[in-house]
């Protein structure tokens, strides 16, 4: 058996080794004539000049070199630098896009980040510069006049007290100074003045170069690193603080779901095609739990109103009394904290607080937002308050 298959096996064996040896053969006579090997020579350009070594190839090869002269030749056949690479548009389309993108923010940062800045600056020349008790006295008026309208804002302020709150400033500070670093070395090299292209790939490298060889990698992951830590310990705190929100909107969205389906889904089930119906009842189901998760942070932010106006008017009323009590000399024995002054005080403007937040936000159904004049100032504090809010719930 075994000699069996190795007689069919010889024919096949033969058959290699005769193409074995006639390549070796034939490089060897190749070689022997001093001409270029094979393997090394330049491919041959296909063109008006090649047509006397067009005849020495097959038909089907003729015939395709022929077909790609015609093309070539056709005027109306577009150039190749023309033509668009494989994948859709060139990466000069991408990088216009890119570069406009960041001329922008930087037009923007240069124009929001330095008074930011300086604002900033000056509001902590303030702080370090005014006495403990009427930093205190001003930031409980803030509370007891401001707080149902950013509830969580001044949650993570609080949280971010007991999880690193020098390390977030020192962290904002060297993020600010970056940013002016680069703003500053990108207006001194006129890089998006009005005699450069901004949207070419050669002013878009450069810029890019210039901001990569201006920041300081190192405090800038050190710095976000710090920031990342902190609001990591702040919303955890916050999702435990506002759980009861999020619960009671699911609670909510639970129940009026079920009301607007059987009020709702057959009508839209008459204007709505047949192969839509699936989408009704989950549409109806998107928009009740919009609607309670809306009705949910109103409520709260009525009872936030309420309990930051007590805390804020206590913090106002007892940081007057001790600047008060200190101020007169004919009571150094005595101490603010054996009068119910303070209290009284601290009612009174507590009540005044909740008062003017209540009646402001009954006439806009509940809305909390800040009046038309005063919101031109407070619009970072209404971004930074709706991020919050979609972060914690996101979560």
């Amino acid at each position: 058996m075994d000699m069996m298959v190795s007689f069919k096996r010889a024919p096949v064996c033969f058959y290699y080794w005769f193409l074995i040896t006639s390549a070796i053969v034939a490089i060897s006579v190749h070689a022997s004539s001093g001409s270029v090997p094979f393997f090394r020579q330049r491919p041959s350009t296909v063109g008006s000049h090649s047509h006397r070594s067009i005849s020495s190839l097959s038909p089907r090869s003729q015939r395709y070199i022929h077909e790609y002269n015609s093309r070539r030749n056709n005027q109306n056949y577009p150039a190749k630098a023309s033509l668009p690479p494989r994948g859709g548009q060139g990466i000069n389309q991408v990088v216009r896009v890119v570069s406009a993108i960041t001329q922008i923010l930087i037009e923007c940062g240069n124009l929001v980040l330095p008074p930011a800045v300086a604002i900033a600056r000056l509001i902590v020349r303030i702080y370090r510069a005014l006495p403990k008790d009427a930093i205190v006295a001003q930031v409980g008026l803030v509370y007891c006049f401001a707080g149902g309208y950013y509830p969580t804002l001044f949650s993570s302020l609080q949280a971010a007290q007991q999880y690193g709150w020098n390390v977030m400033v020192h962290a904002i500070q060297d993020l600010a100074d970056e940013a002016l670093a680069v703003i500053q070395v990108l207006e001194d090299t006129s890089q998006f003045s009005d005699d450069n292209d901004d949207e070419s790939p050669l002013s878009f490298r450069q810029t890019t170069g210039i901001v990569f060889a201006t920041v300081d990698p190192r405090k800038i992951n050190q710095a976000s690193a710090a920031l990342y830590t902190t609001w990591m310990g702040v919303s955890s705190v916050l999702q435990r603080e506002y759980a009861r929100v999020i619960t009671l909107s699911l609670t909510m969205a639970d129940y009026i779901e079920r009301v607007a389906v059987f009020l709702l889904a057959p009508p839209a089930y008459l204007c709505v095609p047949d192969e839509y119906h699936r989408w009704v009842p989950v549409v109806i189901g998107w928009g009740c739990k919009a609607l309670s998760i809306n009705i949910a942070w109103r409520l709260q932010r009525v009872m936030t109103a309420a309990t930051s106006a007590i805390t804020g008017g206590l913090l106002f009323a007892r940081a007057i009394s001790r600047m008060i009590w200190r101020r007169k000399s004919s009571h150094e024995g005595s101490s603010h904290a054996s009068t119910v002054f303070d209290e009284i005080i601290g009612f009174i403007v507590a009540g005044l607080g909740f008062y003017t937040q209540f009646e402001s936000q009954w006439r806009s159904g509940f809305s909390f937002r800040v009046p038309f004049p005063i919101s031109l100032v407070t619009w970072p504090f209404d971004l930074a308050e709706n991020w919050i809010q979609w972060q914690i719930t996101k979560q």
